[in-house]
């Protein structure tokens, strides 16, 4: 009955006590930090009020690593790249980080904003005719095909639930798409960095550049474009050419942040138009997967 009525453990019972040695791998700790694993000698969880004041001193604060990050890598495309790649680390975000934190942002900031509508100006098409034209299979493009061929062939609800989304309006599939990208383009976007790496790897084989490098840089590349297309779906309603702008944008950004990383004169432009095909249609695969392997679970709404 006692156990019953247990109001539960004071605080104090769970926190170490401070007993001069590390908490971690109980070596003695004289100074500030334990010398065998580096842990601070002093075990303290910040308050609510800490932890706001150190995301803002270091992250947000003129004086700490956002700003800088930023810059370099909206206004000097490439730049934060060679950064990283020449040592100079500790006064910029990590790469990975960076990408997420951007990620983060963009996905919670699509959340909230519509998707993108036809001009205002432009006439609506009823919902009936746009069904009609609805692309068909054979208009689709031969990789494309490939994959719905792949999916009907393994899921016996596939052909179902494929026909249903064939038959809605263009409006309805762009809402449709819309919200899988919402769902599922952050793991689009992390499956996308290693498959943008492959391909800068191939297009500069025999320059002496290491994956891990190529990495970084499709890093560095898809927070931009992350960033980028928020942007523009965020401005459309404003104006009808930013959308189209932020994907312009991203092959241009491309171009310049490959020549100040890679160099080269006109061989470049060759290895720029490769990487960019190839980048844009492996992205174009992985969402069609992604979003008709959805399909092959449950039916579009």
């Amino acid at each position: 009955m006692k156990r019953l009525f247990h109001p539960g453990l004071h605080a104090n019972t769970v926190r170490p006590p401070q007993s001069g040695e590390c908490h971690n791998c109980h070596a003695p700790v004289p100074e500030k930090f334990c010398g065998q694993c580096g842990q601070p000698g002093h075990v303290h969880v910040a308050s609510a009020h800490e932890f706001i004041h150190h995301f803002i001193g270091h992250y947000v604060a003129a004086e700490g690593k956002l700003w800088a990050t930023l810059g370099l890598l909206f206004f000097r495309p490439g730049q934060l790249t060679l950064e990283f790649i020449q040592g100079r680390r500790g006064r910029y975000i990590d790469p990975l980080r960076l990408l997420l934190t951007i990620s983060l942002v963009a996905f919670l900031c699509l959340k909230v904003i519509p998707a993108i509508d036809p001009a205002p100006g432009k006439k609506a098409v009823p919902e009936a005719a746009q069904a009609q034209n609805a692309v068909p299979h054979e208009a689709m493009p031969p990789l494309q095909l490939l994959v719905v061929k792949a999916f009907r062939w393994g899921s016996a609800s596939f052909a179902t639930n494929f026909e249903h989304y064939q038959a809605l309006s263009s409006h309805q599939r762009n809402e449709a798409f819309f919200k899988l990208w919402l769902a599922k383009g952050p793991t689009v976007a992390l499956l996308l960095i290693p498959l943008i790496a492959v391909w800068l790897k191939l297009v500069h084989l025999g320059n002496g550049w290491r994956y891990g490098e190529h990495l970084v840089f499709a890093m560095h590349l898809l927070a931009f474009s992350l960033a980028g297309l928020t942007l523009g779906i965020a401005l459309a309603p404003l104006a009808d050419a930013a959308w189209m702008a932020a994907l312009v944008a991203i092959p241009l950004y491309l171009l310049w942040a490959m020549r100040r990383v890679y160099g080269g004169g006109l061989v470049l432009l060759l290895r720029w138009g490769a990487a960019a095909c190839l980048t844009a249609y492996s992205f174009k695969v992985l969402m069609w997967m992604v979003f008709y392997g959805g399909l092959a679970m449950s039916p579009v709404t």
